[in-house]
C-alpha cells in the first residue's frame, strides 16, 4: 500500500507542476492558454497540442512537428496566405488537402489527413512558396517582421525572432536539396521551421502546454 500511494504522490506532483507551468507568470506577457497572439489571430495552446497531436496521429508518428514549429506555422499562416494570393499564387485548402494526402503517401502512410493537418499544410505551402518566388528570402522577412511587430507571445513559448525563421528557412531548403526531394517534396522540409529562439524550456515541446484549469 505503501508503494501504490507513493506513486500516486509523485502523479499528483506532475500533475501539478503541468499546471503550474500552464499558467502565465504575474508580471509577464500571456493570457493563460493562449500560445501567443497576432492582431485578431489568437493561438491556444490547445490549438498547438490539437495539431501536434494530428501530425502524430496522421503521420502515424513518422513525420510530426514539435510544438515551436507548429506554433511559427499558426502565427504566420494568415500573413503568409495573403502574400501568396497578392503575388498571384493563391492556396486554397483544397490544394492544402491534395498536398497532404501526397504528403501521407510519400510517408508511406495510408489514411486521409485530418483537417489540422490540412490547415497546416496550407501554411507551410505558403511559407514555401513565398520562399521560392523570392530565393533572396525578403518576401519572408517582410512578412515575418510584420508579424513579429504585433505579435504577444506567452513566455512559454519562447521569444519570436524573425532572424531565427530565415535561419530556419534557409536550412529547410538546404536539407530538401541535400535529399533531392524535388519540386514534389520539398514543401515537407518547410514543417521543421521555427521562429522560435528560447530552448531553456524543451518541456514546451515534449508535453501538453494545455493548461488544466
Amino acid at each position: 500500500m505503501r508503494l501504490k500511494r507513493s506513486r500516486i504522490a509523485v502523479l499528483g506532483a506532475a500533475a501539478l507542476m503541468l499546471t503550474l507551468t500552464a499558467c502565465a507568470p504575474p508580471g509577464q506577457e500571456g493570457t493563460p492558454g493562449v500560445a501567443a497572439t497576432v492582431g485578431d489571430v489568437v493561438v491556444t495552446n490547445q490549438q498547438v497540442d490539437d495539431t501536434y497531436s494530428a501530425w502524430l496521429y496522421d503521420t502515424k508518428g513518422k513525420d510530426a512537428a514539435n510544438r515551436r514549429q507548429v506554433l511559427t506555422i499558426a502565427l504566420l499562416s494568415p500573413a503568409l496566405l495573403a502574400k501568396c494570393k497578392e503575388l498571384g499564387y493563391p492556396i486554397t485548402p483544397a490544394t492544402a488537402a491534395s498536398y497532404a494526402t501526397q504528403w501521407l503517401a510519400f510517408k508511406g502512410v495510408q489514411g486521409t489527413p485530418s483537417e489540422d493537418m490540412i490547415t497546416a499544410t496550407q501554411g507551410i505551402l505558403a511559407l514555401y512558396v513565398l520562399a521560392n518566388v523570392d530565393p533572396t528570402l525578403d518576401a519572408v522577412r517582410q512578412v515575418s517582421d510584420s508579424v513579429a511587430a504585433s505579435a504577444v507571445v506567452s513566455p512559454r513559448s519562447g521569444e519570436y525572432s524573425t532572424d531565427a525563421l530565415i535561419d530556419s528557412v534557409k536550412k529547410a531548403m538546404q536539407s530538401a536539396q541535400d535529399q533531392q526531394l524535388g519540386s514534389q517534396f520539398s514543401f515537407t522540409e518547410f514543417q521543421n521551421v521555427s521562429a522560435f529562439t528560447d530552448e531553456s524550456r524543451p518541456w514546451f515541446d515534449r508535453g501538453s502546454t494545455t493548461p488544466a484549469s
